[in-house]
């Protein structure tokens, strides 16, 4: 019988640290604006479609950077802590634009936003990737995923389900939200999201320059 005591303090703290670093780099939060604007003049019913379908893509992209992120840095002969190292600067630079509460330029671009809102189903492009999905994402999940750990790959895993799924409530009920939140609370969310990504970031490269110089771990 499961119990309490079987799943660990450890893995429970680690399943929420990996949780709340998805959550915040995918921002579902400061994605409705774009989300609402993405879908304007869908019906009730076809954005919830829309949300449902972009949240299944975006999770099955990142599903398959976590067991196969590590083989793509081998190929390219990346060591896990460089990769460690770029992926923490890269997260730094976003999260300083969350502090700013400053579209993310390594989401997607106007021009693409922009064609986006021609095509029929824009789920997959750009909602899916690279909105949700995007650089910063797929990162976050190959550096918790690293290493032959197959059950830090399944924690990941179960923590990307929860960030999607919390995405397509939230997706759901965009039209709602906005209306709540107001342009002012949705940018104060984004701003305190933006410092905890900001502090997880600087963990990430602290973490890759002691793989990367072993001396820095100390005797």
């Amino acid at each position: 019988m499961f119990t309490y005591g079987a799943w660990g303090v450890f893995e429970l703290k680690v399943f929420l640290k990996t949780f709340t670093a998805l959550f915040v780099i995918v921002d579902p939060v400061g994605g409705i604006p774009l989300f609402l604007s993405l879908t304007e003049g869908y019906t009730e019913k076809e954005r919830r479609l829309t949300a449902f379908k972009a949240s299944l893509a975006a999770f099955l992209v990142l599903a398959a950077f976590i067991f196969l992120g590590e083989k793509i840095l081998s190929f390219f002969q990346i060591s896990l802590g460089s990769f460690r190292v770029a992926g923490g600067a890269l997260l730094f630079l976003i999260a300083l634009e969350m502090l700013q509460a400053k579209p993310r330029s390594t989401k997607s671009t106007p021009p693409e936003e922009a064609e986006s809102r021609q095509r029929e189903d824009i789920s997959l492009v750009p909602l899916a990737v690279p909105i949700l999905a995007g650089p910063g994402a797929i990162t976050t999940v190959i550096v918790l995923a690293g290493g032959e750990d197959l059950s830090m790959k399944f924690t990941v895993l179960g923590a990307c389900a929860l960030t999607f799924l919390a995405t397509f409530l939230l997706f759901s009920q965009a039209a709602r939200l906005a209306r709540f939140l107001g342009r002012t609370g949705a940018n104060l969310l984004v701003r305190l999201m933006g410092l905890l990504l900001a502090v997880i970031a600087v963990e990430y490269m602290v973490e890759g320059l002691k793989e990367v110089f072993p001396a820095l771990r100390g005797p």
